[in-house]
């Protein structure tokens, strides 16, 4: 799997298709970003992808992050660096993502072990003002995450966001052995007490796919 992922991350970090269109604008990480696969994701009793939109544009961190994972991802690109070298940083820097929520929904709340679990987004790219058109998704799917999720091979795929659940029927089509759950964003507004109900379901349905 690692040299199937690093061959389809080292072309997706060359795509300029939409940036070149002027569909979009790209934001301050100008450049395709792969996400997290944990260490032990391949040997994990269920292996679970969590796929979100996009990332987030950056325009409210003042931090460096973003600008030091560019620099990472730019490295990987032109052979200076590695994806290694990206996924570290990530991990460190996971725990500020939406201040601490995302790894309170995703980990705390799901009980999800982070090494053993998948982050992906149906657009790979950031773009200023985090505007994604229809057709910057789906060319980016098909360019893209469709590949990734079938060298993935999860047993679990969580469409996290109403945004990413047109890509249900897509995803169940291409991993038919897969359980595809369409699932709030951990950046939802419904409320604690949906958030709780919400979690408990998707607890529920990890628990039903099979084991490896």
């Amino acid at each position: 799997m690692q040299s199937e992922f690093e061959a389809l991350c080292s072309r997706a970090v060359g795509c300029r298709r939409c940036f070149d269109a002027r569909s979009v604008a790209p934001s301050l990480i100008d450049i395709a970003q792969p996400r997290w696969v944990g260490p032990r994701y391949e040997s994990a009793k269920r292996r679970v992808v969590v796929v979100m939109l996009n990332p987030g544009s950056g325009e409210s961190r003042r931090d460096g992050a973003d600008e030091r994972s560019r620099q990472l991802i730019r490295a990987f690109a032109d052979g200076s660096g590695s994806l290694d070298a990206v996924f570290e940083h990530q991990a460190a820097d996971m725990p500020n993502w939406s201040r601490g929520r995302l790894l309170r929904f995703y980990i705390d709340g799901l009980g999800l072990p982070l090494d053993e679990i998948a982050f992906a987004n149906v657009a790979w790219c950031a773009t200023r003002g985090n505007r994604y058109p229809g057709p910057m998704l789906t060319r980016c799917f098909e360019r893209h995450t469709r590949e990734l999720l079938t060298i993935l091979d999860p047993d679990v795929v969580l469409l996290s966001g109403s945004a990413t659940h047109r890509f249900a029927e897509r995803t169940r089509g291409l991993l038919p052995d897969s359980r595809v759950v369409p699932m709030l964003h951990y950046a939802h507004r419904e409320g604690r007490s949906a958030e709780a109900r919400e979690l408990q379901r998707v607890r529920s349905e990890i628990s039903f796919a099979g084991e490896r």
